[in-house]
């Protein structure tokens, strides 16, 4: 009987993961390299998620260069993101399938987070359909090549319809240009331009992703205390500036005067808009320019400036000490506290270099910038401060949690850091950096810290990310999608009580910074997207997990012949207890 039990267990054992699977495919659009140029290609893409531990396998027959595996990674995670789904309890198992070697790559990745989506939901896709674009933080669908063989392609093996990422209708072919409308008409083939994840799953299944929030509702505590900070560093800056025109400073600083001026009148004209972030962070501007104008003027001797440094980093500690004692409650404590430690480091670390320029050189003017820059950063960390307490849903702010968001955030940016370094290699030392950064903050236990920089650091590649291939013509667009994002996950996020005050931040200075500044609008655009869920890693479980149906005929199978194996241990047991007794026993 104990052995029957045995088999029976065993047999469970391999039957159930096998039931315990979802999957689907999709045809997969490509491009292959042919003695007479680059041409279309069609491959099979399959996927398989299994209970795990959010490992992603890829097989590719033939086999495909690393960009593929990599961009396979980042569909994925964009996929899970967007459902706001927690899958480090499901493995995903990819596969492509070609005939001949095909270049896949970044075209593949919204494709690929097409087919995750369906998966995850249990929704079923219209395989009269392809698409083909990248796949980019925040769910954008980002440009590819090849876009004339890709359609041409899909229209050989009889598809319907042909999604490319928008703005790509005018394709480029070479040197050439070709209207893909005129191509539509001329094959019979739909093609039609979708810019997020949400419009493909939408052509795809008939089904929207997520909720769409009109507005925000923007929290008052958020609102009060912006607009008093704002205000606070916009008094000082005229204080700083009546100080400044009582000294006489050299003739060479016209440049400080000029900046500070213009940076002055920005943070004027923000605030009465009401766009407090970006108020604040223009007269903060101001005031370094004029801090650096009245240091410059009071030409102070090494030992004046020796104290000056001194003064700065007493008040750099005594700040550390005070909000590392704080209470962190809620998101807001949380991000509060992030910002004021971000910007304490950032002064220590120009408190420092002041010092180290004192005692190299004797150009006081250098060094006064230096300093400036470390005094107003102390300042700015002391008006943050003031969001600590302020109000918040409160949540369970578990140490070990931001230790492995932050691990895992620190992972992301290293992996697309290599990516990028495929293609443009030596380019993100400065990303490097951030990612070391975060690494040391790890070992010493700063998860907040960590988090906060590990995050900046993605947000970085992203952006890089984003532009990959792109026309700068198209940065503006970019961003304007980008922002539209943001805008709808700070509204869901306020919706539900929680209001994150840096991204709302980052999102009002991207917008202020878009028709003067694209490049810094959409790194803005990526810190706000970035920073836009952080309650993620403290909410409780929102039940959203992978249902794994076990089919029943195979469970009544299974059942059955349980069944029936008890049965025949039975009678095995009786027919044996019989012929036990019939034998005659030895003396």
């Amino acid at each position: 009987m104990k052995k029957i039990f045995i088999l029976l267990l065993v047999i469970s054992i391999l039957i159930i993961p096998a039931v315990s699977a979802k999957s689907g495919h999709m045809k997969l659009l490509a491009v292959q390299e042919t003695e007479s140029g680059i041409e279309g290609g069609i491959a099979d893409l399959y996927l398989e998620v299994k209970p795990g531990s959010g490992r992603v396998f890829l097989e590719t027959f033939p086999l495909s260069k690393t960009d593929t595996q990599m961009s396979t990674r980042f569909a994925k995670s964009i996929a899970c993101d967007a459902l706001d789904r927690d899958c480090d309890d499901v493995d995903f198992f990819y596969t492509i399938m070609a005939d001949s070697p095909i270049i896949a790559g970044p075209s593949a990745g919204s494709s690929i987070a097409v087919l995750t989506v369906a998966v995850l939901e249990g929704l079923k896709l219209d395989e009269s359909l392809a698409t083909t674009g990248t796949i980019n933080s925040g769910g954008l669908i980002g440009p590819v090549g090849g876009l004339k063989a890709k359609v041409e392609a899909a229209k050989k093996i009889r598809l319907k319809k042909v999604l490319i990422p928008s703005g790509e209708i005018i394709a480029r072919v070479g040197n050439a240009t070709v209207d893909l409308q005129n191509l539509s008409e001329a094959l019979d083939i739909e093609i039609m331009e979708v810019s997020t994840l949400s419009e493909a799953v939408r052509q795809f299944t008939g089904k929207e992703l997520a909720q769409k929030y009109k507005k925000i509702d923007i929290s008052e505590y958020y609102a009060d205390t912006m607009k008093l900070l704002a205000k606070g560093l916009c008094d000082r800056s005229n204080r700083l500036r009546a100080e400044a025109l009582k000294l006489n400073y050299p003739a060479n600083v016209t440049a400080i005067k000029e900046n500070a001026k213009n940076f002055t009148a920005k943070g004027r004209e923000a605030f009465e808009r009401q766009a407090f972030y970006s108020s604040a962070s223009y007269c903060f501007g101001a005031n370094i320019e004029y801090s650096t104008l009245i240091l410059i003027s009071k030409n102070l001797t090494k030992e004046e400036l020796l104290d000056n440094i001194s003064s700065v980093k007493i008040g750099i500690s005594d700040l550390r000490s005070k909000v590392d004692a704080a209470e962190k409650k809620t998101i807001t404590d949380l991000e509060s506290y992030m910002v004021v430690k971000e910007r304490l480091a950032e002064a220590e670390e120009s408190a420092g270099q002041a010092l180290d320029m004192l005692n190299k050189t004797n150009r006081t003017e250098r060094v006064a910038r230096v300093l400036a820059y470390a005094s107003e950063r102390l300042n700015s960390a002391h008006s943050w401060a003031t969001f600590m307490g302020k109000g918040g849903k409160e949540i369970n702010i578990d140490r070990d949690v931001l230790k492995k968001s932050c691990q895992s955030k620190i992972s992301e940016a290293d992996e697309r850091m290599q990516y990028v370094e495929l293609y443009f290699p030596g380019t993100l030392a400065h990303v490097k950096d951030e990612v070391d950064k975060a690494s040391e903050e790890l070992s010493k236990g700063n998860y907040e810290i960590c988090l906060s920089t590990a995050s900046k650091a993605k947000a970085d590649v992203d952006m890089v990310l984003s532009v990959f291939g792109v026309d700068s013509e198209q940065y503006e667009n970019i961003a304007g999608r980008k922002l539209e994002i943001v805008k709808n996950n700070i509204a869901e996020q306020a919706s539900k009580g929680v209001f994150p005050i840096l991204s709302y931040s980052y999102y009002e200075y991207a917008n202020s910074l878009k028709d003067t500044d694209i490049f810094s609008a959409l790194i803005y655009s990526e810190y706000a997207l970035e920073l836009s869920d952080l309650d993620i890693y403290f909410k409780e479980s929102n039940g959203k997990r992978i249902n794994f149906g076990i089919d029943r005929r195979l469970v009544s199978v299974f059942l059955a012949g349980v069944l029936i194996g008890v049965i025949a241990s039975f009678f095995v047991r009786g027919s044996a207890a019989r012929k036990s007794k019939r034998k005659p026993s030895r003396r």
